[in-house]
């Protein structure tokens, strides 16, 4: 008999390829053991990044709250009750080269200034369009606008999608025209059935990407979109200006 069919040869035979195979498995168990562990470790790095992520946001919406209260409160102060004591005095004391009339009517358009940045009137009535033409109107006396608008008159949208995209286009043009020292604007509106897409863009002076400013205007525009359900890109360069895209899609939750 050869060998190999020795019975005590095929038992060692038998029990290395058990020891082998066991050894295989421990290692496969040992490996997916490990591989498990790191993505445990990978998803709570990612969940935790997430909660700091939705901490920084909070507290960017509580300061963002803040500064508006600031802003109307110094437009109260500041502007309305400056012109109406100006009037009050000179009622008080009869003087007549103070136009009255005049500043009652400045102090009327604040007024009306005021409520309407706290709640924009017949915003349900508006189409997001309308108010886009409102908004961009005026600043075609000190920049080249471009507007370009699609939409789909059977579109409805509603009043808390509206409200959410016209402040971004506040703040968008208000730091356009606080830092980008542009002299070109262009917005671009396509409504569909199934979605809202806007597109902004800017000659300004730009900023590179990786050195993105961690500003409350750019937390605002990614809370607002996060309430909204969209998705945003911002680009932007020192030679290119700046670009932002808004992406919203229907059904929003």
């Amino acid at each position: 008999m050869a060998q190999w069919q020795d019975s005590e040869t095929l038992v060692l035979w038998i029990t290395i390829v058990f020891l082998i195979v066991l050894l295989l498995g421990v290692a496969i168990v040992v490996f997916i053991q490990m591989h498990v562990k790191r993505m445990i470790i990978a998803q709570e790095k990612l969940s935790a990044e997430k909660i700091k992520h939705q901490k920084e946001l909070l507290d960017s919406s509580v300061k963002v709250q803040e500064r508006e209260r600031e802003r109307i409160a110094s437009d109260l102060h500041d502007e309305l009750i400056g012109k109406l004591n100006i009037i009050l005095l000179a009622s008080a004391s009869q003087r007549t080269e103070v136009d009255t009339k005049k500043m009652l009517q400045d102090s009327i358009d604040i007024a009306r200034r005021i409520s309407h940045d706290l709640s924009p009137p017949l915003l349900e009535e508006t189409s997001l369009a309308e108010w886009i033409r409102d908004m961009v109107l005026p600043l075609k006396e000190f920049y080249t606008v471009i507007l370009t608008i699609t939409e789909e008159s059977s579109l409805l949208i509603s009043k808390d999608v509206k409200l959410q995209l016209i402040r971004i286009i506040q703040e968008v043009i208000n730091n356009c025209i606080k830092h980008a020292k542009a002299t070109q604007m262009a917005f671009t509106l396509r409504e569909t059935k199934k979605y809202i897409a806007l597109k902004i863009t800017d000659n300004g002076v730009g900023f590179k990407t990786i050195e993105k400013p961690e500003g409350l205007g750019l937390r605002n525009i990614e809370l607002r979109m996060q309430l909204l359900n969209g998705t945003y890109k911002l680009t932007s360069s020192k030679e290119d200006g700046t670009s932002l895209v808004l992406l919203v899609k229907f059904p929003i939750a």
